[in-house]
């Protein structure tokens, strides 16, 4: 069963289509790579397979699949399956898809094929789940996009500190640490780091402009829009206060 059945109504546009007519709103870092050919798709899926294993591997460790494999085995599998397919990259930008939902539902098939060929190769006994090979997609999705969100999150945090640093400015990342993490107030980072409140609020938004800009060319990476970069930046920060 191909993974583009989840999304029937994805299915107008060919995937052989020219790489001219991809949307606009797609036009990013990873579309950019498939005019370099096979080393374009190679930087692709060196991207993919750093930005979403941790998120992948933690979605099946907490699922009735973990009982199929290692997490670890489980998400290199998928990769090694999906990723090689020719046109796959190309499918995903047709589609229109957010790239995670795109992974995720590809996942879930190839979950569900591993299933089904344990079953019909019979190498061993199979988990209870297996006799029902169809799961919730949507509840699937609602919880990988929650575990994303707070690998986005992470990655992100970790640019733009690196960024601060390189800047000269480790110590207003410090203050937007305590301030968005750990909840400490403008006047508290002003007795902390010995400022004015006024300059511990402009200290932070300098670090808080370096992690939006890290979500964002991640967003963008990930087929976010340009119209909905500022309400994924606003659960991305509510996450970063959860997390």
């Amino acid at each position: 069963m191909s993974d583009t059945t989840a999304q029937p109504s994805q299915q107008s546009k060919s995937a052989g289509q020219s790489r001219d007519s991809f949307p606009m709103t797609q036009r990013g870092w990873l579309v950019a790579q498939l005019a370099q050919g096979p080393t374009g798709l190679s930087r692709i899926n060196g991207y993919i397979m750093q930005t979403y294993a941790e998120p992948l591997g933690n979605y099946v460790a907490g699922s009735t699949f973990r009982s199929l494999s290692t997490s670890a085995d489980l998400v290199a599998g998928f990769f090694a399956s999906r990723l090689a397919q020719e046109g796959y990259i190309e499918r995903w930008v047709a589609s229109n898809l957010p790239l995670r939902r795109w992974l995720i539902n590809g996942f879930l098939f190839f979950l569900q094929e591993e299933v089904r060929r344990r079953r019909n190769e019979r190498a061993e006994t199979m988990p209870e789940f297996a006799t029902e090979p169809t799961c919730q997609a949507e509840t699937a999705v609602e919880e990988f996009d929650r575990l994303w969100a707070a690998s986005m999150v992470r990655s992100a945090a970790n640019s733009a500190r690196e960024r601060c640093a390189g800047e000269g400015f480790s110590v207003h990342w410090q203050m937007f640490e305590n301030h968005f993490v750990g909840g400490a107030s403008y006047s508290d980072l002003a007795t902390n780091f010995t400022v004015t409140g006024g300059q511990a609020a402009s200290m932070v938004r300098t670090a808080a402009i370096r992690f939006r800009q890290a979500v964002v060319e991640l967003l963008l990476k990930d087929g976010t829009t340009e119209d909905e970069l500022d309400d994924e930046v606003a659960r991305l920060m509510r996450a970063l206060r959860a997390d």
